[in-house]
């Protein structure tokens, strides 16, 4: 029978006490936080489809490990109070200059050749030198996240090699990474214990507060143009039933521009609890998913959807106003609106009973599922956004929703119009 449950080297005296582990435990929470808040305020900025789809991806992933951190260092003898303070002038700095990355490669680059090999390499460690006993918490959290870390590193390699391969370039990469090196060691790395600067490296691109772009953006080169109208793909079936299916499809795969409002509103809304960032976080990845339902059953049914214009809308429509109207005009207006018996339901049954297509049927079945769950984050979180109670909440989002649909019907006639002209 194992020792000591079978955890080795149990007789060495650890690297971290309480007060030490919590401290450095800060870091690594802060940087998680500000991976979490600069990849949305980039993702509606970037051209790449998969790019976006991944940061949604690691915008979660980046929330869990937060969350988890957060929870360990109120065990070491923190006060709630410390998790919202910055531990290290140089960490705030390397987080601000990394938003303000000009171009997928800049953040890919950033974000998966400097920031998160750091993380991987400090976890490592810390998971070697910490005492093997007293500290098994911090391991088995830091072991989640390392796995996730060498999946997200993989990926940022291959869309790297992927995008260099393509052609992408640009002339001032290479000094945007190592102006991101030089502030990882001003700050003694991620965990503060190499030798650290005494002379504070000065702002580059970050003088200037970032800006969410006013539209979202799509790859130029692989892609169709934006558009605020519904379209669809071409060849059709002449079935009604399929119509109806494939455009359904087509629907899921633009549920991209819900992902970037979300971003939007995570990004740019301050002040509210650590839990609301969290719930966000999930929520936008639900949305990215979806997308990836409608992507994948195109994809199976042989329709190209990448060429086609794509709807940008609800980015688009809702950018300019505060955040706390976005979430309202998503969470309260349209999928609160989700939940009535011709909503979500009616959308699964279709598929189930009428167009018979076991992959929809069962995509559809778990997008209603996260939209009982979108909605339920609505009646959370809006009142508190607005500062106003649930019934007054649900009518500035019919305002929002009549406005919406005006600028929407416009650009469908506009549309239409250069369809029957060309």
């Amino acid at each position: 029978m194992l020792p000591f449950s079978g955890i080795e080297n149990p007789y060495k005296i650890g690297a971290y006490s309480v007060d030490t582990n919590a401290k450095v435990l800060q870091r690594y929470r802060f940087v998680h936080d500000g991976l979490v808040r600069l990849a949305a305020g980039q993702l509606p900025a970037r051209e790449n489809w998969d790019l976006k789809l991944t940061l949604a991806k690691h915008i979660y992933e980046d929330a869990e490990a937060t969350d988890e951190l957060r929870n360990r260092i109120r065990e070491l003898r923190s006060s709630q109070a410390s998790l919202q303070q910055a531990p290290d002038a140089a960490l705030s700095l390397l987080l601000e200059e990394l938003i303000h990355a000009q171009n997928d490669l800049e953040l890919l680059v950033g974000i998966y050749e400097v920031v998160r090999p750091a993380l991987l390499a400090t976890y490592q460690k810390h998971m070697s030198t910490t005492q093997q006993i007293v500290d098994q918490p911090t391991i088995r959290i830091l072991r989640t996240i390392v796995l996730d870390l060498e999946a997200q590193i993989q990926w940022g390699n291959e869309m790297i090699a992927s995008l260099r391969a393509e052609g992408e370039a640009h002339e001032g990469l290479d000094e945007f990474k190592r102006n991101l090196q030089s502030l990882l060691a001003a700050a003694g790395g991620i965990d503060g214990a190499e030798t650290k600067s005494t002379e504070l490296p000065r702002r580059w691109r970050s003088q200037q507060t970032y800006q969410l772009p006013m539209k979202s953006v799509r790859d130029p080169k692989k892609m169709g143009p934006t558009t605020w109208a519904r379209t669809s793909v071409p060849n059709l079936p002449d079935d009604a039933v399929q119509q109806r299916l494939v455009m359904m499809m087509r629907v899921r795969q633009e549920e991209m521009t819900a992902v970037e409002l979300i971003a939007a509103v995570l990004y740019a809304q301050q002040n509210m609890p650590w839990e609301f960032y969290h719930d966000l976080a999930r929520h936008l990845w639900d949305e990215a998913r979806h997308s990836m339902f409608g992507q994948a059953a195109l994809e199976a049914a042989g329709f190209d959807w990448m060429h086609q214009p794509q709807y940008t809308s609800d980015y688009d429509v809702n950018v300019h106003k505060i955040p706390g109207v976005k979430y309202t005009w998503l969470s309260i207006g349209i999928e609160e609106g989700a939940m009535k018996r011709t909503g979500k339901r009616a959308e699964y049954e279709f598929c189930r009973d009428e167009a018979k297509h076991p992959l929809m049927t069962q995509f559809q079945d778990y997008d209603w599922a996260d939209e009982v769950v979108h909605a339920n984050l609505g009646r959370k979180w809006t009142p508190e956004l607005l500062g106003e109670d649930i019934e007054f909440v649900r009518t500035v989002a019919q305002h929002e929703l009549d406005h919406f649909w005006e600028e929407v019907q416009n650009a469908q006639q506009q549309w239409m119009k250069t369809q029957s002209g060309a």
